[in-house]
């Protein structure tokens, strides 16, 4: 008997190793067993792309992807949540975006409530910062380091599909936010930086600033070879008729030859796991008017 206690000690010892380093990280929902409340769309979206969707608790009104984030709890608006909405969930982790919610998740983490704030929504360098950072605090690091890779596959595929589809250049494409004061996407965001990878000009690279205000004649000035108006499936959102009639009888070519188009809020504005997809769908809606650039010369 004495000398099977070495061996089944052994035993014990390879099967611990077995179950530590050998289980794929699938299994490791365990490295996170808590709660988790979003505060942004883009960070519910990353934690459902690395497989933990189960972790979350409670996410904001404007979450709507994927179709099962719409039957959780609600902690509020993106730029107003609800503490006692928060706390109600009883949440081991909150994440949000540092410049937002700074003051909110300063406040839970003197409650006891850990936090994680983020940098999402400046450049591509961004959101992967974010999904790794996502995943190493829930114990998924590998699998978003796998995301990404997939990510850069999708824009290299997007980036051929532009060069195959405009050989001579893409149209400058101009992205309107809002149009009462009229915004648009400047050159530092994540947007731009999809614009850049992908090959396709941003009428407002030259503005140094993410979400920049400008006048009408700043549109002028830059004059785009296409509109892009995104709307939301949730709140309130900018349509082409309402941008059209805020420009109508201005010298802008895009707006008087009807090259105004729709692209989804929800993707294009959500800094996440569906960047790829989001530059799929600048190329599609540049698609619509082949001949936009041509049309100028």
């Amino acid at each position: 008997m004495r000398n099977q206690k070495p061996r089944l000690r052994s035993l014990l010892y390879l099967l611990c190793f077995i179950v530590i380093f050998a289980l794929p990280h699938a299994a490791f929902s365990a490295a996170f067993p808590g709660r988790i409340v979003t505060l942004a769309p883009a960070i519910t979206e990353c934690i459902f792309a690395l497989g933990a969707g189960d972790l979350v608790a409670g996410v904001t009104e404007h979450d709507v992807f994927p179709e099962e984030v719409k039957n959780l709890p609600s902690v509020g608006g993106y730029f107003d949540p609800s503490l006692e909405k928060i706390l109600a969930l009883s949440p081991d982790l909150v994440i949000g975006i540092g410049t937002f919610h700074a003051r909110l998740l300063e406040r839970l983490g003197s409650l006891g409530v850990d936090t994680l704030p983020l940098t999402i929504h400046r450049g591509l360098d961004d959101v992967e910062g974010a999904l790794v950072q996502i995943g190493k605090r829930i114990g998924r690091e590998e699998r978003a380091k796998e995301v990404w890779k997939g990510i850069e596959a999708q824009l290299g595929s997007v980036k051929n599909d532009v060069k195959r589809a405009f050989p001579g250049g893409a149209p400058s494409l101009l992205v309107v936010v809002w149009h009462d004061p009229l915004t648009v996407a400047g050159g530092v965001n994540f947007i731009n930086d999809i614009l850049v990878r992908i090959g396709i000009p941003n009428a407002a690279a030259d503005i140094r600033y993410t979400f920049p205000q400008i006048d009408p004649e700043g549109i002028i000035f830059r004059d785009p070879d296409v509109i892009l108006v995104p709307q939301t499936e949730r709140g309130m959102s900018l349509s082409p008729e309402t941008l059209k009639k805020a420009l109508g009888g201005l010298p802008i070519r895009a707006v008087e030859k009807g090259r105004i188009a729709s692209v989804s809020a929800d993707l294009l504005f959500h800094p996440g796991p569906r960047v790829g997809e989001a530059a799929r769908s600048l190329l599609e809606a540049a698609l619509q008017f082949p001949g936009a650039k041509n049309e100028k010369n």
